[in-house]
């Protein structure tokens, strides 16, 4: 039964939207158990939940929970380059976890245990995967802002409202130039510079060869529909072609944000090299020309239904498009 037509206080239940909704996965929380030590490995993955495989159940055993990495078992796209049998991605560890940052491949956050990623690495890792940089750029408030409904019923109950980029274009365009790095850079106290962090890598593992892969830019170019872009199939929840088109150019600016910390990084000496993941995905974002590899709004099936953190998050299909962006060969 369609939710519009559920009483009042059963919608208010069904679509209880916070702004903690994240595109990138919630925050990790601090965890009683010791900082993991990691095995040796040839091929280590790190970065955020478009990387851990955010969505795609089962997760791996002790990152299943609340607050946890969810990292995926066995559709993320880390364990899609393992299944290639390319010998740069032999032997995984991923230690990609939902709602990173980038100082959290560096440093251990106050109020957490969980080591810094980069504790994964060591001399013999010979490849790096990244994807990291979403959360940093602010992504994670983008949804809680720009999704809405017409519907006058739901309207209380959903915190979104159409122009979300007037408020948030400064914050987001700020903080994707605080990651970037560089000479004339803002420094914010909660963005660690990528630039530097690229470089801790290097320092960690010094014979990898390290792909940092962008974002795909999360809607498609040309929105029809008047009410916009509908990110669900089970309740009236849109995103207006304007700010559709919004969210499009910081996910543009931040991969060149992205990018450009890998110049920055690659003009020190460290074996970086920025993927593009946005052609790959190029038709298939939502409300595109084709089939999408990425959720809108999911809604958990608990009691009350609750919102998902699959939600804007690369499908199983979504993630092999990851893999596939990555270059098995290429010279140093």
């Amino acid at each position: 039964r369609p939710l519009f037509r559920r009483t009042l206080a059963a919608l208010v239940a069904t679509l209880g939207l916070t702004a903690s909704t994240t595109l990138l996965g919630q925050p990790a929380q601090a965890h009683p158990r010791p900082p993991a030590h990691h095995k040796v490995s040839g091929y280590v993955a790190l970065g955020d939940s478009y990387a851990s495989g955010e969505g795609l159940a089962p997760f791996e055993a002790g990152t299943e929970g609340a607050g946890q990495c969810h990292r995926s078992a066995s559709q993320s796209y880390p364990e899609r380059l393992t299944d290639s049998k390319k010998r740069a991605f032999d032997d995984l560890t991923s230690v990609a976890c939902s709602g990173a940052i980038i100082a959290d491949l560096v440093t251990t956050r106050p109020n957490t245990t969980r080591a810094p990623q980069l504790a994964a690495l060591n001399r013999k890792t010979e490849t790096v995967t990244l994807t990291i940089g979403g959360n940093d750029a602010g992504f994670r408030l983008i949804f809680g802002d720009c999704v809405y409904t017409p519907a006058p019923e739901l309207a209380p109950v959903v915190p979104g409202s159409p122009g979300c980029a007037a408020h948030g274009d400064l914050v987001v365009s700020t903080r994707i130039a605080a990651l970037t790095g560089g000479r004339n850079a803002p420094v914010l106290p909660d963005v660690y510079p990528l630039p530097d962090a690229l470089r801790a890598i290097a320092a960690a593992a010094p014979r990898a060869k390290i792909y940092v892969t962008g974002y795909p830019k999360i809607f498609g170019a040309k929105i029809t529909n008047p009410l916009g872009c509908q990110v669900s199939d089970q309740a009236p929840l849109f995103v207006t072609a304007s700010d559709a088109a919004w969210v499009r150019s910081k996910a543009m600016q931040l991969n060149k944000g992205i990018a450009s910390a890998v110049t920055k990084a690659r003009r020190t000496g460290v074996n970086a090299h920025y993927v593009d993941v946005a052609g790959t995905f190029r038709g298939h974002n939502l409300c595109d020309r084709k089939s999408p590899w990425l959720n809108g709004v999911v809604l958990n099936p608990t009691n009350p239904p609750s919102f998902s953190q699959a939600s804007f998050h690369p499908t199983a299909r979504g993630q092999q498009a990851f893999a596939h962006s990555v270059p098995t060969k290429s010279r140093r």
